[in-house]
């Protein structure tokens, strides 16, 4: 993953610095309740497991909004979508996910760290877990920290727009989330950060993925085929855009 040296930054400071934004934690099913998506495919739903969830309070520097996963064998994608409720921006955002299976039992533990860029951003914060072959995860825990410590830009990165999302399946048995990204600003963008997170025909989290085109021309688009991990076949993927780094 792309955040590894972002992670090694704010580990650095992190040692130095106590955060601000307090932890929250949220323990959220394959089926925690999120936001309607704006964009659709017209792949079929997939069947999910029972939820149930808390949520993070809403005057606090960010919100746990939603949470959620997509299995493949060993392959798990966790993902949480991260609300910004302050005014500033270039906080670190880092979530911890706990999977379990339908026992309890803790099977693998990951976490993701990404940055805000906009006032009043949704950020999708997601990583890719490999758990024992065999193992069937049921439930995802996530926890979220939000820390001001300067480490990225305090100016705003306006959104990046993207086309609507067409699940596509590819030549692995997998299958890749195809839409255009726009980039509204003069200046070329490299590698801005494009978080998926896809859902069932009952608009609830069954995986999603990450990607980071290579370079988004000034005032102009790219075509983007994202890698996505899911429980079946997604009703609809949306993606959050954002700028890794700045």
């Amino acid at each position: 993953m792309r955040s590894n040296a972002l992670a090694a930054t704010v580990l650095a400071v992190a040692v130095l610095a106590s955060g601000c934004g307090g932890e929250k934690k949220v323990v959220e099913q394959n089926t925690a309740s999120a936001p309607a998506p704006s964009s659709s495919s017209t792949s079929s739903p997939a069947p999910a497991p029972s939820s149930s969830s808390t949520s993070s309070p809403a005057k606090e520097a960010g919100s746990l909004l939603a949470s959620g996963f997509g299995q493949k064998d060993e392959y798990v994608w966790v993902t949480s979508l991260v609300h910004n409720n302050s005014d500033k921006v270039g906080q670190i955002v880092t979530v911890q996910f706990n999977a379990l299976d339908a026992a309890g039992t803790l099977v693998k533990s990951g976490s993701q760290i990404e940055s805000f860029s906009r006032v009043g951003q949704d950020l999708a914060v997601g990583t890719q877990l490999d758990v024992p072959k065999g193992s069937k995860i049921a439930t995802v825990e996530a926890t979220l920290l939000i820390e001001d410590l300067g480490v990225f830009s305090s100016e705003p990165f306006p959104e990046m727009k993207t086309t609507t999302v067409k699940v596509v399946a590819d030549q692995y048995g997998g299958a890749t989330a195809n839409f255009e990204l726009s980039n509204p600003t003069g200046n070329p963008v490299k590698s801005p950060r494009l978080g998926i997170i896809c859902y069932n025909a009952a608009k609830k989290i069954i995986g999603g993925g990450v990607d980071f085109p290579e370079l988004v021309p000034a005032s102009g688009k790219v075509a983007v085929e994202a890698h996505i991990l899911t429980t079946g076949k997604p009703a609809s993927c949306k993606v959050f855009t954002g700028v890794l780094g700045m």
